[in-house]
């Protein structure tokens, strides 16, 4: 009996720490990316499935020895790129993403210090929704890797009763306590 309440209280307390992990990732993004828009932002109550950031990272890092015009998937910036997170990682992280099925439902207690008007999708996609606000968000839960020093999201902006006009994967790093985009990825083929 005292191992089943030792196990519970361990399985507590790591699922509380990822959690605050998590949130500490998604609010040191946001901080970043959301700091030149004063406007409330509107954000898509569904969260996007975590396997996307990764799905992105692992292509490009599949594509990282073709040549340009033959790449889908590209970092930002120009060669020579690094790669945090080898093809290793990228498949414990998968067997691990992949057991998790559930969509996450965004709430404001998430988000510190953020204007953000959590919206369910079929909400924002009626006729007339421009009145919530002009600019839109959806946001993956992170996916944190095994040594905790990195971290995956995927982030999409759009305008509201319009259309999407940017998403992309994005690797975080922790440094100094602080979560910074190393480099996002993003499918060049695609138009937006």
């Amino acid at each position: 009996m005292k191992k089943i309440i030792w196990l519970i209280l361990v399985t507590t307390f790591i699922s509380c720490s990822s959690s605050k992990t998590e949130m500490k990732v998604i609010n040191d993004f946001l901080n970043k990316e959301l700091k030149t828009d004063k406007s409330s932002v509107v954000l898509v109550e569904e969260s996007l499935p975590k396997i996307k950031a990764l799905q992105y990272y692992e292509n490009a890092y599949n594509e990282r020895n073709l040549y340009e015009g033959e790449i889908r998937f590209a970092p930002n910036g120009y060669p020579p790129y690094t790669w945090e997170i080898d093809s290793i990682e990228i498949a414990v992280l998968k067997k691990e993403v992949l057991k998790d099925t559930i969509t996450y439902h965004w709430k404001e207690s998430d988000f510190k210090d953020q204007k953000l008007k959590i919206i369910p999708y079929k909400t924002i996609k009626k006729r007339g929704s421009r009145q919530l606000g002009e600019n839109g968000i959806y946001l993956s839960k992170p996916l944190i890797t095994t040594d905790k020093k990195h971290a995956f999201l995927f982030y999409r902006s759009f305008a509201v009763e319009i259309g999407f006009s940017d998403e992309k994967a994005v690797l975080l790093k922790k440094v100094n306590g602080i979560w910074v985009e190393l480099n996002h990825y993003n499918n060049v083929m695609e138009i937006n």
